[in-house]
């Protein structure tokens, strides 16, 4: 199972953007947006998906 690490969490004016870290050491960005935007993610980890 793949357990990702929150490295960084913070509010932002568009919503709460996360940094997590993969197992295998790959760094992965969520942004949470305020409202009804969709979701962001920048560099997903082939594992599985962030637990943030």
């Amino acid at each position: 199972m793949n357990e990702n690490t929150v490295v960084s969490r913070h509010v932002t004016s568009d919503g709460v953007v996360i940094w997590t870290r993969c197992t295998c050491g790959r760094l992965r960005m969520d942004l949470i947006p305020d409202g009804r935007a969709p979701r962001l993610t920048a560099g997903p980890c082939p594992h599985g998906p962030s637990r943030a």
